[in-house]
Protein backbone atom coordinates (compact mmCIF):
# COMPACT_ATOMS: atom_id res chain seq x y z
CA UNK A 1 0.00 0.00 0.00
CA UNK A 2 2.71 2.47 1.02
CA UNK A 3 4.74 1.57 -2.08
CA UNK A 4 1.78 2.35 -4.36
CA UNK A 5 1.18 5.68 -2.60
CA UNK A 6 4.88 6.55 -2.88
CA UNK A 7 4.93 5.69 -6.61
CA UNK A 8 1.87 7.85 -7.24
CA UNK A 9 3.36 10.74 -5.26
CA UNK A 10 6.53 10.67 -7.36
CA UNK A 11 4.53 11.70 -10.42
CA UNK A 12 2.39 14.37 -8.75
CA UNK A 13 4.91 16.95 -9.93
CA UNK A 14 6.27 15.36 -13.09
CA UNK A 15 8.50 18.27 -14.06
CA UNK A 16 10.36 18.29 -10.75
CA UNK A 17 10.66 14.51 -10.76
CA UNK A 18 12.10 14.48 -14.28
CA UNK A 19 14.63 17.19 -13.36
CA UNK A 20 15.75 15.20 -10.30
CA UNK A 21 15.97 11.95 -12.28
CA UNK A 22 17.96 13.76 -14.99
CA UNK A 23 20.41 15.11 -12.38
CA UNK A 24 20.91 11.63 -10.91
CA UNK A 25 21.29 10.14 -14.41
CA UNK A 26 23.95 12.70 -15.39
CA UNK A 27 25.86 12.10 -12.14
CA UNK A 28 25.89 8.31 -12.42
CA UNK A 29 26.59 8.42 -16.17
CA UNK A 30 29.58 10.75 -15.77
CA UNK A 31 30.88 8.84 -12.75
CA UNK A 32 30.77 5.50 -14.59
CA UNK A 33 32.34 6.89 -17.77
CA UNK A 34 35.07 8.78 -15.88
CA UNK A 35 36.00 5.88 -13.60
CA UNK A 36 35.85 3.30 -16.41
CA UNK A 37 38.19 5.43 -18.51
CA UNK A 38 40.49 6.21 -15.59
CA UNK A 39 40.75 2.63 -14.30
CA UNK A 40 41.02 1.30 -17.86
CA UNK A 41 43.93 3.64 -18.49
CA UNK A 42 45.65 2.49 -15.28
CA UNK A 43 45.08 -1.14 -16.17
CA UNK A 44 46.57 -0.58 -19.62
CA UNK A 45 49.62 1.16 -18.15
CA UNK A 46 50.16 -1.68 -15.68
CA UNK A 47 49.75 -4.31 -18.41
CA UNK A 48 52.26 -2.44 -20.59
CA UNK A 49 54.80 -2.58 -17.76
CA UNK A 50 54.21 -6.12 -16.53
CA UNK A 51 53.58 -7.47 -20.02
CA UNK A 52 56.69 -5.90 -21.49
CA UNK A 53 59.03 -7.67 -19.12
CA UNK A 54 58.61 -7.49 -15.35
CA UNK A 55 55.46 -9.55 -14.66
CA UNK A 56 53.18 -8.84 -11.69
CA UNK A 57 55.53 -10.47 -9.17
CA UNK A 58 59.18 -11.49 -9.02
CA UNK A 59 60.95 -13.81 -6.62
CA UNK A 60 64.64 -13.13 -5.94
CA UNK A 61 67.23 -14.27 -3.47
CA UNK A 62 67.57 -11.99 -0.44
CA UNK A 63 69.39 -8.79 -1.38
CA UNK A 64 69.41 -9.30 -5.15
CA UNK A 65 67.24 -6.25 -5.93
CA UNK A 66 69.69 -3.97 -4.07
CA UNK A 67 72.77 -5.64 -5.58
CA UNK A 68 72.01 -7.18 -8.97
CA UNK A 69 75.08 -9.40 -8.98
CA UNK A 70 75.25 -12.89 -10.46
CA UNK A 71 76.59 -14.07 -7.09
CA UNK A 72 73.12 -13.29 -5.69
CA UNK A 73 71.53 -15.86 -8.00
CA UNK A 74 69.92 -18.94 -6.50
CA UNK A 75 68.70 -22.45 -7.25
CA UNK A 76 64.97 -23.10 -6.96
CA UNK A 77 63.46 -26.53 -6.56
CA UNK A 78 61.10 -27.74 -9.28
CA UNK A 79 58.60 -28.67 -6.55
CA UNK A 80 58.52 -25.03 -5.38
CA UNK A 81 57.78 -23.82 -8.92
CA UNK A 82 55.01 -26.41 -9.26
CA UNK A 83 53.52 -25.33 -5.91
CA UNK A 84 53.46 -21.71 -7.07
CA UNK A 85 51.86 -22.69 -10.39
CA UNK A 86 49.03 -24.41 -8.49
CA UNK A 87 48.09 -21.20 -6.63
CA UNK A 88 44.68 -19.88 -7.68
CA UNK A 89 45.11 -16.77 -9.84
CA UNK A 90 48.69 -17.54 -10.96
CA UNK A 91 48.84 -17.89 -14.75
CA UNK A 92 52.57 -18.24 -15.53
CA UNK A 93 55.85 -18.86 -13.74
CA UNK A 94 58.98 -17.96 -15.74
CA UNK A 95 62.66 -18.54 -14.91
CA UNK A 96 65.33 -16.00 -15.89
CA UNK A 97 68.97 -15.30 -15.24
CA UNK A 98 70.24 -11.78 -15.82
CA UNK A 99 73.68 -10.21 -15.74
CA UNK A 100 75.36 -7.01 -16.86
CA UNK A 101 78.05 -7.19 -19.54
CA UNK A 102 80.29 -4.92 -21.56
CA UNK A 103 79.42 -5.53 -25.22
CA UNK A 104 81.42 -4.58 -28.27
CA UNK A 105 81.15 -4.62 -32.03
CA UNK A 106 83.83 -3.17 -34.32
CA UNK A 107 85.01 0.00 -32.55
CA UNK A 108 81.91 0.55 -30.41
CA UNK A 109 81.16 -0.69 -26.91
CA UNK A 110 78.12 -0.48 -24.63
CA UNK A 111 76.92 -1.78 -21.26
CA UNK A 112 74.00 -4.20 -21.69
CA UNK A 113 71.85 -6.54 -19.65
CA UNK A 114 71.92 -10.12 -20.92
CA UNK A 115 68.86 -12.13 -19.91
CA UNK A 116 68.62 -15.88 -20.18
CA UNK A 117 65.06 -16.94 -21.00
CA UNK A 118 62.92 -19.91 -21.90
CA UNK A 119 61.38 -18.58 -25.11
CA UNK A 120 58.17 -20.62 -25.05
CA UNK A 121 57.47 -19.63 -21.43
CA UNK A 122 58.21 -15.95 -22.12
CA UNK A 123 55.65 -15.91 -24.91
CA UNK A 124 52.95 -16.63 -22.29
CA UNK A 125 53.75 -13.25 -20.75
CA UNK A 126 54.56 -11.20 -23.86
CA UNK A 127 53.58 -11.64 -27.50
CA UNK A 128 57.11 -11.75 -28.87
CA UNK A 129 55.96 -12.45 -32.42
CA UNK A 130 54.29 -9.03 -32.57
CA UNK A 131 57.46 -7.38 -31.29
CA UNK A 132 59.85 -9.14 -33.63
CA UNK A 133 61.32 -6.55 -36.01
CA UNK A 134 63.69 -8.80 -37.95
CA UNK A 135 65.01 -12.36 -37.92
CA UNK A 136 63.45 -15.08 -35.78
CA UNK A 137 62.85 -15.96 -32.15
CA UNK A 138 64.91 -18.42 -30.11
CA UNK A 139 64.44 -22.16 -30.49
CA UNK A 140 65.58 -24.66 -27.91
CA UNK A 141 69.30 -25.28 -28.39
CA UNK A 142 70.04 -21.99 -30.20
CA UNK A 143 73.30 -20.41 -29.05
CA UNK A 144 72.63 -17.11 -30.74
CA UNK A 145 71.00 -13.95 -29.33
CA UNK A 146 68.07 -11.58 -29.80
CA UNK A 147 68.83 -7.90 -29.33
CA UNK A 148 66.48 -4.99 -28.68
CA UNK A 149 66.11 -2.48 -31.50
CA UNK A 150 67.87 0.29 -29.54
CA UNK A 151 70.96 -1.91 -29.28
CA UNK A 152 70.73 -2.73 -32.99
CA UNK A 153 70.51 0.97 -33.79
CA UNK A 154 73.51 1.81 -31.60
CA UNK A 155 75.72 -0.79 -33.27
CA UNK A 156 74.05 -0.45 -36.68
CA UNK A 157 73.77 -4.22 -36.37
CA UNK A 158 71.64 -6.58 -38.40
CA UNK A 159 70.72 -10.26 -38.29
CA UNK A 160 73.85 -12.31 -38.89
CA UNK A 161 76.25 -9.89 -37.17
CA UNK A 162 77.84 -10.80 -33.83
CA UNK A 163 78.41 -9.14 -30.45
CA UNK A 164 81.23 -9.80 -28.02
CA UNK A 165 80.34 -9.95 -24.30
CA UNK A 166 82.69 -9.57 -21.35
CA UNK A 167 81.33 -9.84 -17.84
CA UNK A 168 81.64 -11.38 -14.40
CA UNK A 169 80.62 -14.98 -13.92
CA UNK A 170 79.49 -16.79 -10.79
CA UNK A 171 81.93 -16.63 -7.86
CA UNK A 172 84.57 -14.60 -9.70
CA UNK A 173 84.63 -16.61 -12.91
CA UNK A 174 85.18 -14.60 -16.08
CA UNK A 175 82.32 -14.56 -18.57
CA UNK A 176 83.43 -14.06 -22.17
CA UNK A 177 81.68 -15.00 -25.38
CA UNK A 178 80.85 -14.05 -28.95
CA UNK A 179 77.26 -14.55 -30.07
CA UNK A 180 75.61 -14.18 -33.48
CA UNK A 181 72.44 -12.08 -33.75
CA UNK A 182 69.42 -14.05 -34.97
CA UNK A 183 66.65 -11.57 -34.17
CA UNK A 184 65.84 -7.95 -33.38
CA UNK A 185 62.91 -7.13 -31.08
CA UNK A 186 61.02 -3.98 -30.11
CA UNK A 187 60.53 -3.98 -26.31
CA UNK A 188 58.12 -0.99 -26.46
CA UNK A 189 60.09 0.62 -23.64
CA UNK A 190 63.00 3.03 -24.31
CA UNK A 191 65.13 1.77 -21.40
CA UNK A 192 64.64 -1.88 -22.29
CA UNK A 193 65.21 -1.18 -25.99
CA UNK A 194 68.56 0.44 -25.28
CA UNK A 195 69.96 -2.19 -22.92
CA UNK A 196 68.41 -5.63 -23.58
CA UNK A 197 69.86 -8.79 -25.05
CA UNK A 198 68.26 -12.24 -24.78
CA UNK A 199 69.62 -15.77 -25.11
CA UNK A 200 68.41 -19.21 -24.10
CA UNK A 201 68.43 -19.81 -20.35
CA UNK A 202 70.84 -22.74 -20.52
CA UNK A 203 73.23 -20.75 -22.77
CA UNK A 204 73.19 -17.80 -20.36
CA UNK A 205 73.82 -20.13 -17.39
CA UNK A 206 76.84 -21.55 -19.21
CA UNK A 207 78.03 -18.04 -20.06
CA UNK A 208 78.17 -17.02 -16.37
CA UNK A 209 79.14 -20.50 -15.06
CA UNK A 210 75.96 -20.72 -13.00
CA UNK A 211 74.41 -24.03 -13.98
CA UNK A 212 70.79 -24.45 -12.80
CA UNK A 213 70.83 -21.03 -11.12
CA UNK A 214 68.46 -18.11 -11.77
CA UNK A 215 68.20 -14.49 -10.66
CA UNK A 216 64.49 -13.86 -11.29
CA UNK A 217 61.40 -16.03 -11.00
CA UNK A 218 58.70 -14.03 -12.78
CA UNK A 219 55.14 -14.78 -11.68
CA UNK A 220 52.19 -13.56 -13.71
CA UNK A 221 48.55 -13.50 -12.63
CA UNK A 222 45.12 -13.67 -14.18
CA UNK A 223 43.53 -10.31 -14.95
CA UNK A 224 41.67 -8.63 -12.05
CA UNK A 225 42.67 -11.38 -9.59
CA UNK A 226 43.42 -10.10 -6.07
CA UNK A 227 47.17 -9.41 -5.79
CA UNK A 228 47.20 -9.53 -1.99
CA UNK A 229 45.74 -13.06 -1.92
CA UNK A 230 48.36 -14.26 -4.42
CA UNK A 231 51.21 -12.67 -2.44
CA UNK A 232 50.01 -14.37 0.75
CA UNK A 233 49.70 -17.71 -1.05
CA UNK A 234 53.19 -17.45 -2.59
CA UNK A 235 54.76 -16.49 0.74
CA UNK A 236 53.25 -19.63 2.26
CA UNK A 237 55.09 -21.73 -0.37
CA UNK A 238 58.59 -20.20 -0.11
CA UNK A 239 61.30 -19.53 2.46
CA UNK A 240 60.76 -15.87 3.37
CA UNK A 241 64.09 -15.72 5.22
CA UNK A 242 66.16 -16.35 2.08
CA UNK A 243 63.89 -14.93 -0.64
CA UNK A 244 62.34 -11.58 -1.51
CA UNK A 245 58.92 -11.46 -3.17
CA UNK A 246 58.27 -8.17 -4.96
CA UNK A 247 55.13 -6.86 -6.64
CA UNK A 248 55.04 -4.57 -9.68
CA UNK A 249 54.33 -1.68 -7.29
CA UNK A 250 57.67 -2.24 -5.56
CA UNK A 251 59.57 -2.82 -8.79
CA UNK A 252 58.11 0.26 -10.52
CA UNK A 253 57.27 2.71 -7.68
CA UNK A 254 57.17 5.68 -10.08
CA UNK A 255 54.22 4.16 -11.97
CA UNK A 256 52.43 3.30 -8.73
CA UNK A 257 52.85 6.87 -7.42
CA UNK A 258 51.64 8.32 -10.73
CA UNK A 259 48.51 6.15 -10.62
CA UNK A 260 47.80 7.00 -6.98
CA UNK A 261 48.15 10.75 -7.59
CA UNK A 262 45.93 10.71 -10.68
CA UNK A 263 43.40 8.45 -8.96
CA UNK A 264 43.15 10.88 -6.03
CA UNK A 265 42.39 13.70 -8.46
CA UNK A 266 39.67 11.65 -10.14
CA UNK A 267 38.06 10.79 -6.81
CA UNK A 268 37.99 14.46 -5.81
CA UNK A 269 36.18 15.35 -9.06
CA UNK A 270 33.59 12.62 -8.45
CA UNK A 271 33.08 13.74 -4.83
CA UNK A 272 32.36 17.28 -6.06
CA UNK A 273 29.93 15.84 -8.61
CA UNK A 274 28.15 13.85 -5.91
CA UNK A 275 27.96 16.88 -3.63
CA UNK A 276 26.22 18.88 -6.36
CA UNK A 277 23.76 16.03 -6.98
CA UNK A 278 23.12 15.55 -3.26
CA UNK A 279 22.02 19.21 -2.96
CA UNK A 280 19.65 18.67 -5.91
CA UNK A 281 18.12 15.54 -4.36
CA UNK A 282 17.89 17.24 -0.97
CA UNK A 283 16.11 20.24 -2.51
CA UNK A 284 13.57 17.98 -4.21
CA UNK A 285 12.86 15.92 -1.08
CA UNK A 286 12.57 19.05 1.06
CA UNK A 287 10.13 20.66 -1.38
CA UNK A 288 8.09 17.44 -1.52
CA UNK A 289 7.87 17.59 2.25
CA UNK A 290 7.11 21.31 2.65
CA UNK A 291 4.41 21.31 -0.03
CA UNK A 292 2.57 18.46 1.69
CA UNK A 293 2.68 19.55 5.32
CA UNK A 294 -1.05 20.24 5.25
CA UNK A 295 -1.68 16.82 3.75
CA UNK A 296 0.56 15.21 6.36
CA UNK A 297 -1.28 17.06 9.13
CA UNK A 298 -4.64 15.74 7.89
CA UNK A 299 -3.34 12.16 7.59
CA UNK A 300 -1.85 12.27 11.09
CA UNK A 301 -5.05 13.72 12.56
CA UNK A 302 -7.16 10.88 11.13
CA UNK A 303 -4.85 8.27 12.65
CA UNK A 304 -1.99 7.62 10.22
CA UNK A 305 1.28 7.01 12.01
CA UNK A 306 4.19 9.38 11.39
CA UNK A 307 6.45 6.37 10.78
CA UNK A 308 4.33 5.42 7.74
CA UNK A 309 4.67 8.95 6.35
CA UNK A 310 8.45 8.71 6.82
CA UNK A 311 8.57 5.35 5.04
CA UNK A 312 6.48 6.73 2.18
CA UNK A 313 8.91 9.65 1.80
CA UNK A 314 11.87 7.26 1.78
CA UNK A 315 10.21 5.11 -0.90
CA UNK A 316 9.58 8.20 -3.05
CA UNK A 317 13.24 9.17 -2.81
CA UNK A 318 14.38 5.61 -3.61
CA UNK A 319 12.10 5.46 -6.66
CA UNK A 320 13.52 8.71 -8.05
CA UNK A 321 17.07 7.55 -7.41
CA UNK A 322 16.67 4.06 -8.84
CA UNK A 323 15.08 5.38 -12.04
CA UNK A 324 18.01 7.79 -12.52
CA UNK A 325 20.61 5.14 -11.64
CA UNK A 326 19.14 2.45 -13.91
CA UNK A 327 18.90 4.93 -16.79
CA UNK A 328 22.56 5.82 -16.22
CA UNK A 329 23.48 2.11 -16.22
CA UNK A 330 21.51 1.40 -19.39
CA UNK A 331 23.10 4.21 -21.41
CA UNK A 332 26.66 4.07 -20.05
CA UNK A 333 27.11 0.29 -20.27
CA UNK A 334 27.09 -0.03 -24.10
CA UNK A 335 29.49 2.92 -24.35
CA UNK A 336 31.90 1.39 -21.82
CA UNK A 337 31.74 -2.02 -23.52
CA UNK A 338 32.38 -0.52 -26.95
CA UNK A 339 35.46 1.42 -25.86
CA UNK A 340 36.72 -1.54 -23.85
CA UNK A 341 36.99 -3.63 -27.02
CA UNK A 342 37.72 -0.63 -29.30
CA UNK A 343 40.03 1.66 -27.29
CA UNK A 344 40.40 5.31 -28.18
CA UNK A 345 43.70 5.63 -30.08
CA UNK A 346 45.73 8.77 -29.50
CA UNK A 347 47.71 10.57 -32.19
CA UNK A 348 50.27 13.34 -32.42
CA UNK A 349 52.25 14.63 -29.45
CA UNK A 350 50.06 12.84 -26.88
CA UNK A 351 50.75 9.48 -28.54
CA UNK A 352 54.46 10.24 -28.89
CA UNK A 353 54.70 11.15 -25.21
CA UNK A 354 53.09 7.89 -24.11
CA UNK A 355 55.17 5.80 -26.50
CA UNK A 356 58.37 7.45 -25.28
CA UNK A 357 57.45 6.34 -21.75
CA UNK A 358 56.84 2.79 -22.93
CA UNK A 359 53.03 2.87 -22.97
CA UNK A 360 50.69 1.98 -25.81
CA UNK A 361 48.94 5.21 -26.99
CA UNK A 362 45.38 3.98 -26.40
CA UNK A 363 42.65 4.76 -23.85
CA UNK A 364 40.66 1.60 -23.13
CA UNK A 365 37.66 1.54 -20.77
CA UNK A 366 37.42 -0.95 -17.92
CA UNK A 367 34.14 -2.84 -18.19
CA UNK A 368 33.88 -4.59 -14.81
CA UNK A 369 30.47 -4.53 -13.14
CA UNK A 370 31.80 -3.31 -9.79
CA UNK A 371 32.19 0.24 -11.16
CA UNK A 372 28.46 0.87 -11.88
CA UNK A 373 27.46 -1.14 -8.80
CA UNK A 374 29.65 0.90 -6.43
CA UNK A 375 28.62 4.27 -7.85
CA UNK A 376 24.96 3.29 -8.01
CA UNK A 377 25.13 2.27 -4.35
CA UNK A 378 26.82 5.56 -3.43
CA UNK A 379 24.04 7.57 -5.12
CA UNK A 380 21.36 5.53 -3.32
CA UNK A 381 23.07 6.08 0.06
CA UNK A 382 23.36 9.81 -0.66
CA UNK A 383 19.65 9.99 -1.52
CA UNK A 384 18.75 8.16 1.69
CA UNK A 385 20.94 10.57 3.67
CA UNK A 386 19.03 13.53 2.19
CA UNK A 387 15.84 12.12 3.77
CA UNK A 388 17.13 12.64 7.30
CA UNK A 389 16.10 16.31 7.64
CA UNK A 390 12.60 15.84 6.08
CA UNK A 391 12.10 12.86 8.42
CA UNK A 392 12.97 15.09 11.39
CA UNK A 393 10.40 17.64 10.14
CA UNK A 394 7.71 14.93 9.98
CA UNK A 395 8.63 13.51 13.39
CA UNK A 396 8.22 16.97 14.98
CA UNK A 397 5.14 17.89 12.96
CA UNK A 398 2.15 19.25 14.89
CA UNK A 399 -0.94 18.27 12.82
CA UNK A 400 -3.04 21.21 14.04
CA UNK A 401 -0.37 23.79 13.13
CA UNK A 402 0.22 22.04 9.81
CA UNK A 403 -3.48 22.26 8.86
CA UNK A 404 -3.60 25.96 9.81
CA UNK A 405 -0.71 26.90 7.54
Amino acid sequence: MLIKIAWRNVWRNKRRSFITIAAIFIAIFLAIIMRSLQLGMYDNMIKNVVGSFSGYFQLHSKGYWEDKNIDNSYEIAKSTINNIKEIEGVSNVIKRIQTGVLSSNNNLSKFLYVTGIEQKEEEKLTDWNKRLVDGRLLDKGDKSIIIAKGVAKYYNAKVGDSLIFIGQGFHGMQAVGIYPIQGIIDMKNPNLNNMSVFMNLSVAQDFVSADQRITNLVIDKEQYFDEIKIVEAIESKIDIQSNDLMTWKEMTPELNQLIQADNAGGIIVIIILYMIVSFGIFGTVLMMTQERLYEFGVLISIGMKKSKLMITLIFETIFLTIIGVLTGFAISRPIVNYFHFNPIRLFGSAAAQLESAGFEPVLPFMNTYDIPFIHGLIIILISLATCIYPIIIISNLNPIKAMNR
